[in-house]
């Protein structure tokens, strides 16, 4: 009798998107928009950076960050290099509360922080098919070889704001 091998198929549970068991920042006025990975739970939050008046800060008017539920949910900053080739971020200041602002590591999507009517709060918008949406987070699902991750696609979840509806984006990263 032949000794046979068994195959095993091991499933990446975030191969098909952002598990619903991923937790999820703790709501918070200043809170923009979150992304989450598949190599774990932990997430980059972006916050509105505000000066000690109150304002956004003109040149720096996200704070971004880790929040690594992997150990109690503590706050790490990010490091040069996922601040300048990953989650950083470019803005220039379009009035004194909308701002425009692309990702370092992705230039074909801008984003736009605007101040919500009637409050001192804030939210990030896209467009997408001529609806403005509200950001609420993003899921990237990459493959890690060394230094640099090989990303795969890219899940953009938000909120048309005139309707109300959820909206999802789904970009495929070709090499």
């Amino acid at each position: 009798m032949k000794n046979e091998l068994k195959k095993k198929v091991f499933v990446d549970p975030g191969s098909q998107g952002r598990p619903g068991w991923y937790p999820t920042p703790p709501a918070d006025r200043d809170l923009l928009f979150y992304i989450q990975r598949n190599q774990n739970q932990d997430a980059i939050v972006y916050k509105v950076n505000r000066t000690p008046e109150g304002l956004i800060n003109d040149h720096l008017p996200m704070d971004a960050y880790w929040m690594r539920f992997t150990a109690g949910g503590v706050r790490n900053e990010l490091n040069e290099y996922q601040n300048r080739l990953a989650y950083g971020y470019e803005s220039s200041k379009i009035s004194s509360e909308l701002y425009k602002f692309e990702f370092v590591s992705y230039h074909d999507m801008s984003f736009y922080i605007n101040k919500i009517d009637g409050s001192s709060d804030y939210r990030v918008v896209y467009q997408e098919d001529g609806r403005n949406i509200a950001l609420n987070n993003i899921y990237v699902y990459a493959l890690e070889f060394g230094v640099f991750p090989d990303v795969k696609y890219i899940e953009v979840f938000g909120t048309d704001i005139n309707s109300n509806e959820e909206h999802y984006k789904k970009i495929l990263i070709e090499p």
